[in-house]
C-alpha cells in the first residue's frame, strides 16, 4: 500500500511546517514536506466558514480527528486573527528539571493556546507529543514553556519580519536537502485501531501515500491577508533567533523570535547563558507582540 516510508510529513505551505520539518532534520529524521507555494507567500486562505483545519480534507476519518482537536475552540468565525510574528524577549532562563516532578496540567491555557496557534498563520500541529525534541523552559512569570531552537537570522538591512523568516526557513530546508513535493495536498490521514500510520497526498501525479514512523505535522491555516503582509520590520543587524515554541501535553507549537535582551537585575533564580537546547545556555522570557 505504502509509497515511501519515512520518519516524518509535514504539511502545509506555512511557517509551522517548515520549521517543523528543520527541527526534524536536524534530530536525524527523515522527512518530507507536502506543500502549496512558499513560506513567503502562504497557502490558500479558506473562507470563513472552513474549518479550524485541514480545509478542503472531505476524509471522513481525517475530518472527524481534526475537528476534535477544535471542538472546545470558538467558532472559527468568531475569532480574532493576528498576523504578526510573536517576538520573546528573553534574558536569564532556568531549564526545568524533570527530576521528580509531574508539569501541573492546565486545560484552560491549553485551550487558549491552541487558539492562539489556529489564528496565526505561524503555527502547527503535532499529531504525537513524543519525540519533538524540545528543551522544557520556565518563563520569568513562571509558567512552563517547550522550546526548540532553530537557528540565528540576522538582516542586512530593514525588511519585513515575515518576508525575512519565510526566506530563512526555506534557506534552511534547502541547506538540508529536505525532501519536497509543491503541488500537493493533504488527502487524508491514514489510521490504524486509533493510531495514525501514514498519509495520503493528492499530487500532480495521482495519490501518494506515505507511511510515518514519528508522526504529522500540518501548519495552520491563516485566514487573513498572507504573513508577508505585516507591518513588523527587523532591526538591521540585530540577531534573532528564531524557535518552535509550545506547552507541554499541547499538540500546537507557533514559530517565534526569540530577542536577546540580558538582564541586569539578577537575582539567585537567574542564571547567565544563551538560548540553546543545552541547559546550561538559557534564558528566560516573557512575550510581547511585534
Amino acid at each position: 500500500m505504502w509509497d515511501e516510508e519515512v520518519d516524518v510529513v509535514c504539511c502545509g505551505s506555512g511557517f509551522g511546517a517548515l520549521a517543523a520539518a528543520v527541527a526534524a532534520a536536524d534530530a536525524g529524521l527523515d522527512v518530507y514536506i507536502a506543500g502549496q507555494g512558499s513560506a513567503t507567500t502562504g497557502s490558500v486562505i479558506p473562507g470563513p466558514e472552513a474549518p479550524w483545519l485541514g480545509s478542503g480534507i472531505a476524509d471522513p476519518d481525517t475530518r472527524d480527528y481534526l475537528d476534535a482537536l477544535s471542538a472546545d475552540l470558538k467558532p472559527v468565525t468568531d475569532a480574532e486573527y493576528d498576523s504578526g510574528l510573536t517576538v520573546r524577549p528573553v534574558s536569564d532562563w532556568t531549564p526545568v528539571s524533570g527530576r521528580g516532578r509531574i508539569a501541573p496540567f492546565y486545560g484552560a491555557r491549553l485551550q487558549e493556546w491552541a487558539q492562539d496557534c489556529l489564528t496565526s498563520p505561524y503555527g502547527v500541529l503535532y499529531t504525537r507529543l513524543a519525540d519533538r525534541g524540545t528543551t522544557s523552559m520556565k518563563t520569568r512569570a513562571g509558567e512552563e514553556i517547550q522550546v526548540k531552537v532553530l537557528g540565528t537570522l540576522d538582516a542586512d538591512n530593514a525588511a519585513g519580519t515575515a518576508a525575512v523568516v519565510g526566506d530563512w526557513l526555506s534557506a534552511q530546508v534547502l541547506d538540508r536537502q529536505i525532501q519536497a513535493l509543491d503541488n500537493s495536498t493533504l488527502q487524508r490521514l491514514v489510521f490504524e485501531e486509533g493510531e495514525i500510520l501514514g498519509v495520503v497526498l493528492d499530487t500532480a501525479d495521482g495519490p501518494l501515500a506515505l507511511r510515518v514512523r514519528h508522526g504529522v505535522a500540518l501548519s495552520t491555516e491563516p485566514r487573513v491577508a498572507g504573513p508577508a503582509a505585516d507591518g513588523q520590520l527587523i532591526e538591521p543587524g540585530k540577531p534573532l533567533q528564531v524557535g518552535l515554541v509550545g506547552y507541554s501535553a499541547s499538540r500546537f507549537g507557533r514559530v517565534e523570535l526569540l530577542d536577546h535582551q540580558p538582564d541586569t537585575t539578577r537575582s539567585d533564580y537567574c542564571r547567565s547563558g544563551g538560548v540553546q537546547d543545552a541547559p546550561r545556555e538559557s534564558y528566560r522570557s516573557r512575550a510581547r507582540r511585534g
